[in-house]
């Protein structure tokens, strides 16, 4: 082989070890990547805010000032006091019998169950006594007249709130008025005409308070006079009964007294 051909075969054989050496290697595949998490809450969706989970509620408004409520009550107690004046029918021949009965003072007490607002029914008792100053004509001394009245009664109201309670009332049961005085001989007797009674009235109650009430009434009471019972105030049984149209009888009486009623039981 030529000089010249060898020259030609290594210059080829180092240009081929050249272009072998600088050709790059070939990258690595990448890695699948991982799976993409999900954020920690969701895109807000809506048209206001959501009130954050366990807030405290919001403190409930004062209660509005303004005038108290009087509510009625089921049960009332009624002790009432004030003045009587008594009515006398003349008899036939005079009125001695109560000639000379004046105004005098009265006490009572009624218990009522008041059904509703505007209904109540219970029961009461009343007693009189009257100045008694006889006529000198009939020479009496020690004088002294009453009335006693013991029923059932029954009540309406007119308003179911508010400060004012207005109503009428009409009581039915028995009754008695009677006199007593000394003869001129020193014998005290009694002299009483009872029966069925029927009383019929009406007040006006103010509200102190929640559970009680203050207010004038007026009430008239007629006792429907069968005869006169004249006894011995000594109690010995020497009655006897005596016309009641001859000398005259008291059967009536009007009263102005005050009312306190106290109130108990549930609201209506």
């Amino acid at each position: 082989m030529s000089p010249r051909a060898l020259c030609f075969g290594f210059v080829s054989l180092l240009l081929a070890s050249t272009a072998a050496a600088a050709e790059p290697e070939p990258l690595p595949e990448p890695a699948p990547a991982a799976p993409a998490e999900p954020p920690p809450y969701a895109a807000w969706q809506g048209s206001g805010h959501a009130e954050p989970v366990g807030a405290a509620p919001l403190p409930a408004p004062p209660p509005s000032v303004g005038a108290p409520a009087y509510s009625r009550r089921t049960v009332e107690l009624i002790p009432q006091l004030g003045l009587a004046l008594p009515s006398c029918r003349a008899g036939d021949q005079s009125a001695d019998r109560c000639d000379g009965v004046t105004t005098g003072g009265i006490a009572g007490f009624t218990g009522l169950w008041r059904v509703t607002p505007y209904f109540a029914w219970g029961g009461g008792f009343e007693l009189a006594a009257f100045r008694y100053d006889p006529p000198e004509r009939l020479e009496l001394s020690e004088a002294g007249a009453a009335a006693v009245w013991l029923g059932l009664t029954g009540r309406v109201y007119f308003v179911d709130e508010g400060s004012l309670d207005p109503y009428l009332q009409l009581g039915l049961g028995v009754g008695a008025l009677g006199t007593t005085a000394t003869d001129r001989v020193g014998v005290t007797w009694e002299e009483t005409g009872a029966g069925p009674a029927a009383q019929i009235g009406g007040g006006l109650d103010f509200y102190l308070g929640r559970s009680i009430r203050l207010g004038p009434a007026l009430s008239y009471t007629r006792v429907f006079v069968d005869k006169i019972r004249r006894c011995r105030a000594s109690g010995d049984g020497d009655c006897r009964d005596v016309s009641k149209d001859e000398n005259g009888y008291l059967n009536s009486y009007f009263s102005l007294t005050a009312r306190l009623s106290i109130l108990l039981g549930g609201e209506l």
